[in-house]
């Protein structure tokens, strides 16, 4: 991690106390796995997306768009799930993006089936399907950012099959589009790394974000920020001399400039300028006993409140060159002293990801992470500043015949007074805190074990979520750990202990 300007000093003065190095001065972000829904559909048939739209959280996955109800307790509540028959995209690595309305808002989509925009804004409980706008062809980008009536359209010289350099040989150009009338949506100009081209020097765009208004692009040689108010006219207003594969945007005040080991974020400001703010590598930990090269993933999100960057960690495929799986969540909180020395750093937690694959998509909804799995469908995790925990069983072989103790871990902001835990919809239950505080745990806060006795012999054949819901001394009741168990039915859902005899000397 590198600290920059001012706020170098402030960390300076931070270490020179070392009572501020205690725990409430440890990054307190340890995610669980809260809640998982099913895929619908087939990862590979399309590109896929989450975004939110006031109460409502909008995933694209397969040809099938999940409309889910936000729920404080973390449970997915699906309001509603819509096949789309009229989509054409096929890429899973194609664009998208999505502009917020009133209600709803407006899906944009970009394959080698064209561009199509889709209406959203009836997209709810008791509503109706997607509705196609229009769908223009011979336009195949891999990158979509939208802003008011402008989308910027980009396809990558990251999946480019030459290497860019700025010559007429291999470049890349940002489309922008005019979408005041969606019907129609009309090329007004393009910002292009073809010599002799102004932007000639950055060799080839490799990601685009919007943030105050303004249109940010990373490059192979820099990062440079445009004024695209007039979409037929854009000119560049700020720069980075830092080259990034991938950006991370909160869409206003912070930008993350990504490669394959570090992250640098900045403070944007309203005029469009770049302030280096921090700087954040990969942990060198997650490379333990792996023979891939181990990287960060191309996407990230910060926060609700900027107080964090949470980013994942992938195995790279070495014939590929593409991601071969999600190991990990790298989550780095930006209220700890950023003090180097250790590994995992205090400002930084690191959460193993399950199952084995590929995650995409991050997405912060208040205290929770939302990702799409490749097999896994939509996972929330949380909760960041909230409540965490796990429900510590995997198999039903480890549960003994005629009652056994189901146990975990739960830590929050505030002190834990109940858990309760749940099977399907039904209460199995409040559980027994108890215990030495858990060391295993990277929290701020206290982990405190839980436990509760239960009988699960007669459980009928078939895949059954196990829910642990918490509340706190101030009362607020989450959701903080989802595990979905097979139980292959009654007669097998447990294991006969046999006793040890003694042994005699």
């Amino acid at each position: 991690m590198r600290v920059f300007s001012r706020v170098a000093l402030g960390v300076i003065v931070l270490l020179t106390a070392p009572i501020l190095l205690a725990n409430h001065l440890q990054a307190d972000c340890p995610l669980s796995l809260v809640a998982t829904d099913p895929p619908a559909s087939d990862f590979s048939l399309s590109p896929h997306a989450t975004f939110r739209s006031g109460q409502q959280v909008f995933a694209l996955r397969g040809q099938t768009l999940t409309t889910y109800s936000i729920n404080d307790i973390g449970d997915l509540q699906v309001a509603r799930q819509d096949f789309i028959g009229s989509l054409g995209a096929r890429e899973t690595n194609g664009g998208v993006t999505f502009r917020a309305e009133t209600t709803g808002g407006y899906l944009f989509v970009s394959s080698e089936a064209g561009l199509e925009i889709y209406d959203l804004r009836n997209v709810r409980a008791g509503g109706i399907a997607p509705l196609l706008v229009s769908r223009t062809s011979g336009l195949h980008y891999r990158r979509l950012a939208v802003n008011g009536n402008v989308l910027a359209a980009l396809y990558p010289a990251t999946d480019m099959p030459c290497r860019a350099n700025g010559t007429v040989s291999c470049y890349t150009n940002i489309d922008l589009f005019d979408i005041t009338n969606l019907n129609s949506p009309v090329r007004t100009a393009s910002i292009s790394t073809r010599a002799p081209n102004t932007e000639s020097y950055l060799l080839g765009f490799n990601d685009i974000a919007f943030n105050n208004g303004f249109l940010v692009a990373t490059a192979i040689k820099g990062t440079a920020s445009y004024n695209v108010s007039n979409p037929f006219y854009p000119f560049a207003v700020g720069s980075s001399n830092h080259p990034g594969t991938f950006l991370v945007s909160n869409g206003s005040n912070l930008i993350g400039v990504g490669d394959d080991y570090s992250v640098i974020t900045y403070t944007f400001s309203l005029t469009g300028q770049f302030t280096p703010y921090l700087m954040h590598t990969l942990s060198a930990s997650l490379q333990i006993d792996r023979s891939n090269t181990v990287v960060f993933h191309p996407e990230g999100t910060y926060d609700d409140n900027g107080g964090r960057l949470i980013m994942m960690a992938d195995e790279r495929d070495p014939l590929t060159g593409k991601p071969a799986r999600t190991i990990a969540f790298d989550v780095f909180d930006f209220d700890v002293a950023q003090y180097e020395g250790s590994d995992p750093r205090i400002y930084e937690t690191i959460t193993a990801a399950a199952p084995d694959e590929v995650k995409w998509d991050p997405f912060t909804v208040g205290p929770y992470i939302y990702t799409v799995g490749e097999m896994a469908g939509l996972q929330t995790w949380g909760a960041c500043g909230q409540m965490a925990g796990k429900i510590e069983l995997d198999v039903v072989s480890q549960l003994s015949c005629n009652g056994a103790e189901i146990h975990g871990w739960i830590t929050g902001a505030q002190k834990i007074a109940n858990v309760e835990l749940f099977l399907d919809s039904g209460s199995l239950g409040s559980a027994t805190l108890s215990g030495l505080p858990r060391t295993d745990v990277s929290a701020r806060t206290p982990v405190t074990t839980w436990r509760i006795n239960v009988n699960l012999d007669s459980i009928v054949n078939g895949e059954h979520i196990m829910r642990a819901v918490g509340t706190d001394s101030a009362g607020n009741r989450r959701q903080f750990a989802s595990q979905r168990i097979y139980f292959p039915g009654p007669g097998s859902n447990c294991a006969s202990r046999r006793r040890q005899s003694a042994i005699h000397y």
